[in-house]
């Protein structure tokens, strides 16, 4: 499976440290960059790709449309 770069950006300090020790509870490659305002972070994640579109929920669709 295919995996590229996923950027979370303009994170504060609390949110970056949160969002780095779910990624690293699931086994994920993380690394973490300071903006260039030098006050918000920026989380990548080396997460896989699909290639199919994510299918849309019919929770919501009324019989008659389906």
């Amino acid at each position: 499976m295919k995996k590229s770069w996923f950027q979370h950006t303009q994170l504060t300090t609390e949110q970056a440290d949160e969002l780095e020790a779910r990624y690293r509870a699931k086994q994920i490659k993380t690394e973490r960059s300071l903006d260039n305002d030098f006050i918000h972070w920026t989380i990548s994640a080396f997460l896989p790709e699909v290639s199919k579109p994510p299918r849309q929920d019919r929770i919501w669709q009324q019989r008659t449309w389906r």
